[in-house]
């Protein structure tokens, strides 16, 4: 037995558990797609892939709906892969632990991927819940959401039929969105000279760990600490009053992530080693007592002696260090129109040394097209001014809001029939794969919905029991009333 079989929807809470028995990154999804292949097969469902890994799964209409509107489901099967420094877990093969808390479900030290795993369920469980009456349904399975959108760039024109689309990536119960912000990402590349160490130095390694990290649309408004710009800071701080030369240095896991663990080795000299912890521990303690009180109390840091024989030349480390003080994070920009939104956004997300190479990842969010634009060129100008290797890749499309849109008109209903109250209307400060599937199909009438899910994309990450069974109903309701037209 799962140690969810007595959740209800059982349908939906089934499929959730057998895709959490299946390793499922970004980029390691083909897994789980043999399996819904497998799942599909089983129930005698049309099922199809295209050329980049995505899956169509086709449901018939239940008895009476069976030539009724059909509509989309749409869901992403990746996961951010991210656990505790003391969790010991294989992403590459080891099944989540899940458990059980009160009203919630969670992972054992790692995140549990119902960002958006828990709305892939939901479509599916269509085909095995026969209390929910529906018309043909379209059950979408993108690939490598969390990494850029990619899955969904590759959906080509005529993969699917439906003109309606409920995407179920969305994570408050109370609202039902409409809108979501773009990004752009731009990755560094900073080539050092690497030499022998000076003679009497002597190597240290900076650790920075127990922030909260989360999501880098969601939670950037939260001022949670970033484990990378708290570790640049020291360092800084620290090269002010010695010389400071970089071993290495990485910290974060996934772009779209807020780095919640970083770490550095450096060379100072022999004779300076007491002063380098006590500047390093003065900056640290500044910043936990003054910026992360309330927000990030978890904040700890330690600084201990490591072997360098050899180390970053001081030019090359005083530009990295620079680079990586410059980069722009956290909140840019309010919306105009939507009270509480917040509208441009950046994140300094990974940081990763190879060699003598720095390679550096940021997450750049607008609603606003132009401002996204402003801050490709900000990152670009400030890569190419510290003399780095300067990469943007194409971003993906914001949704803009329809306020006539006829899906939405049916939701709203619904969720007030179902609850009595009225939903909250909202644009997301993240990226949803809807943006990029209203490119290849212009007419495409979207909407999108979702379960109360805390700690997206950090390893507090969990979904909420008794959300899931309200947004259920929602939409059970929904899928019905569309396929009447």
């Amino acid at each position: 037995m799962g140690k969810l079989d007595k959740l209800q929807p059982a349908a939906v809470w089934n499929i959730f558990e057998k895709m959490s028995d299946i390793p499922r990154g970004s980029g390691n999804e083909a897994g789980v797609q043999n399996m819904f292949k497998a799942w599909a097969k089983e129930r005698g469902l049309g099922c199809k892939e295209d050329a980049v890994g995505n899956l169509l799964v086709s449901i018939p209409g239940t008895k009476g709906l069976e030539k009724g509107a059909p509509v989309l489901i749409q869901g992403h099967v990746d996961m951010v892969c991210e656990k505790n420094a003391a969790t010991k877990h294989d992403f590459e093969k080891d099944p989540l632990k899940l458990r059980i808390n009160g009203d919630w479900v969670s992972a054992e030290g790692t995140t549990l991927g119902a960002d958006n795993g828990i709305g892939v369920a939901m479509g599916l469980a269509l085909a095995d819940d026969k209390t929910v009456a529906h018309g043909p349904v379209e059950v979408l399975l993108t690939v490598d959401e969390e990494r850029g959108l990619t899955g969904a760039a590759g959906v080509e024109a005529g993969f699917f039929t439906s003109t309606k689309m409920i995407n179920l990536d969305s994570e408050q119960d109370d609202a039902i969105f409409i809108g979501c912000a773009g990004g752009r990402d731009t990755q560094y590349t900073l080539k050092n000279k690497s030499a022998r160490a000076p003679k009497d130095s002597a190597g240290r390694k900076v650790t920075i760990s127990g922030l909260k990290g989360g999501h880098s649309g969601l939670d950037i408004h939260t001022h949670r600490g970033n484990a990378i710009k708290i570790l640049t800071r020291a360092l800084q701080a620290a090269a002010e009053v010695m010389d400071v030369r970089l071993v290495e240095i990485n910290g974060g896991s996934m772009r779209n992530a807020i780095p919640r663990e970083a770490e550095a080795k450096v060379v100072i000299d022999r004779k300076l080693g007491r002063k380098f912890k006590q500047t390093i521990d003065a900056c640290l303690k500044k910043v936990k007592a003054e910026e992360l009180a309330g927000t990030d109390d978890g904040f700890t840091w330690k600084s201990t002696a490591v072997q360098a024989p050899r180390s970053f030349s001081l030019t090359s480390s005083k530009t990295t260090l620079s680079l990586l003080s410059a980069i722009p994070n956290g909140v840019t920009g309010m919306s105009m129109d939507i009270a509480g939104l917040v509208e441009s956004s950046t994140n300094l997300g990974v940081v990763k040394t190879h060699g003598s190479k720095v390679g550096t990842v940021c997450c750049s969010r607008s609603s606003v097209m132009s401002v996204l634009e402003e801050l490709v060129i900000q990152h670009r100008t400030i890569g190419e001014l510290a003399g780095a290797e300067v990469v943007q890749p194409e971003g993906y499309p914001g949704w803009q809001p329809n306020m006539k849109s006829p899906i939405l008109a049916v939701t709203r209903a619904k969720y007030k029939q179902a609850f009595g109250v009225e939903a909250e209307l909202l644009a997301i400060h993240a990226g949803l794969e809807c943006g990029l599937l209203t490119e290849k199909y212009p007419s495409l009438d979207i909407v999108s919905f979702g379960p109360n899910i805390t700690g997206a994309q950090s390893p507090d990450e969990k979904v909420q029991i008794s959300s899931v069974q309200k947004i259920w109903k929602l939409f059970a309701a929904t899928v019905k009333e569309v396929a009447k037209g």
